[in-house]
């Protein structure tokens, strides 16, 4: 399959498995059927639920993780991987949702920017309800193109991508032990960053700097740091500069002025107001 401006990866997917192109646009295709190639980059986003998921280490299932299904979610110019024998794909291209509400949210489903080791494992419940979603879509895929095809696919994919956050918010809350572990991990990289004087040459640690060291994505991170502690990267940072100037006034060697430029602010007022909007007092008040 060849990658340009005029190629329809939607059709193309559909003649790899011999499935009928119903809409333009968007499809849902048995995985199960045989297949004609084995990857392929496409345009557009991607579902894939795979109900046996062989390998399971390379979509990231440990001991803790529900094992009825998988799901995967792929954005544009990512690969696919056609050579399966199981599971459903939904594929559909970005201007399906053009316009719509969905369009203008398509952003807040983070979930498409994680790596094939994030995804997303769900219990035989939550994969009544994905096939449910999907089932919708391919009753109104049947019923044929109108007026009304547009507004309704779009509905029920917002619908299937909000159950698919609150599974992976479900996700969050039954891996809690081994994100405590990753967030443990993840403190000694900041404040590493800070107490080396890395922070002072290339700028705040961000969440695509810090991320791989810890086997994430920087999307994965920001996400499962808010769930455990309410916090994106970037504000949990700063708290962590925060807690490392306390600790610093209270061990009494260095002065504020050398504080401020090991934690590496631009300037030593700069430091004080960031010290009191978090703490509530200056820092020569923090004694």
């Amino acid at each position: 399959m060849r990658e340009n401006d005029t190629t329809n990866y939607v059709c193309e997917c559909n003649r790899a498995f011999n499935a009928e192109t119903r809409h333009p646009m968007v499809s849902l295709i048995d995985m199960s059927a045989p297949c004609v190639g084995s990857h392929v980059a496409t345009d557009c986003y991607a579902v894939v639920m795979k109900s046996r998921a062989g390998d399971a280490c390379r979509y990231g299932w440990k001991y803790y993780d529900y094992t009825d299904a998988t799901l995967l979610f792929i954005a544009p110019h990512k690969e696919i991987d056609l050579a399966t024998s199981d599971g459903k794909m939904l594929i559909f291209h970005p201007d399906l949702m053009r316009c719509t509400p969905l369009g203008m949210r398509l952003r807040e489903y983070s979930f498409f920017k994680y790596r094939q080791d994030e995804s997303l494992h769900i219990s035989c419940c939550e994969e009544r309800v994905i096939r449910r979603c999907l089932g919708c879509v391919d009753d109104e895929l049947r019923w044929g193109v109108d007026v009304y095809s547009k507004e309704i696919i779009c509905n029920i994919i917002e619908l299937l991508l909000n159950y698919c956050r609150r599974f992976y918010e479900r996700q969050f809350v039954t891996r809690h032990n081994a994100n405590v572990d990753a967030i443990a991990a993840l403190d000694s990289v900041i404040d590493r960053a800070f107490t080396s004087g890395e922070v002072a040459r290339r700028g705040l640690p961000t969440a695509g700097r810090l991320a791989p060291g810890l086997g994430m994505s920087a999307d994965y991170l920001n996400d499962m740091l808010k769930s455990e502690t309410g916090k994106a990267v970037g504000d949990y940072v700063q708290l962590r500069r925060i807690s490392l100037a306390k600790q610093m006034l209270l061990a009494g060697r260095n002065t504020v002025g050398e504080i401020s430029a090991m934690l590496g602010f631009c300037t030593e007022r700069c430091f004080a107001t960031v010290f009191k909007k978090i703490t509530g007092c200056a820092p020569e008040e923090f004694f």
